[in-house]
């Protein structure tokens, strides 16, 4: 059921529109870059826009489809008739508008980057991230999930401190001293283990000689 929006919250959502252009513009150059000549070009996607979202709570953003494209589920199903055949496959991926939630603080932040440097790299990878999860997160397929992937491991090594661009190399291990050291201290633990038996039997033989004398005593 779809509530009757009051003349406040038309007018709102109406600046909200304008201040968010600069944002939604540059968004959807960047993915219509992406989708045709980018990293996605064999997806078949085609973007009709970048709009400021009316349904969006919590989420950053949404993918949703043309009136006249297929739903998600609509698309699975046709993926798996066409039999992997890439020409049918990229027609029925069908054009796809991505809504934004200005009220996110995500959203708010990437629109306060663009406007201070269009050609912001960091803006430009968290832009095109969040169009292949929200795409994912909205049931859609990724044909290539590898340029994704890419993105998600450079996060985490930002998140993790590590330079994302750090060459993979094999590492250094440790010297085999370390190996020699515990090999030592094992002995001694052995040598404390054969200390404290030879003491228990000692031990062990003064109170039987004591026993002894007891009773010779007796005698």
């Amino acid at each position: 059921m779809k509530l009757e929006e009051t003349e406040e919250e038309v007018k709102r959502f109406n600046r909200m529109v304008t201040f968010y252009k600069p944002l939604t513009d540059w968004w959807k150059s960047l993915l219509n870059d992406l989708t045709e000549k980018g990293a996605m070009k064999s997806s078949g996607i085609k973007i009709d826009g970048v709009s400021l979202s009316k349904r969006l709570t919590d989420s950053p953003v949404l993918v949703v489809t043309s009136q006249f494209g297929y739903s998600a589920h609509q698309e699975k199903i046709m993926r798996a008739q066409a039999f992997q055949n890439k020409d049918q496959i990229q027609m029925m991926a069908g054009r796809k508008t991505l809504e934004i939630n200005g009220n996110h603080p995500v959203i708010h932040n990437l629109l306060t980057t663009v406007k201070s440097d269009k050609d912001s790299v960091n803006a430009k990878e968290s832009a095109e991230t969040l169009f292949q999860t929200a795409l994912i997160e909205s049931g859609y397929e990724i044909s290539d999930a590898s340029d994704l992937a890419a993105r998600i491991y450079k996060l985490m090594s930002k998140q993790l401190g590590v330079d994302p661009s750090a060459v993979v190399g094999e590492i250094e291990l440790p010297e085999e001293e370390e190996k020699e050291d515990e090999t030592e201290e094992e002995k001694d633990d052995e040598e404390e283990v054969v200390e404290e038996s030879d003491d228990k039997k000692d031990d062990a033989e003064e109170k039987k000689e004591e026993v002894k004398d007891e009773k010779k005593e007796e005698l």
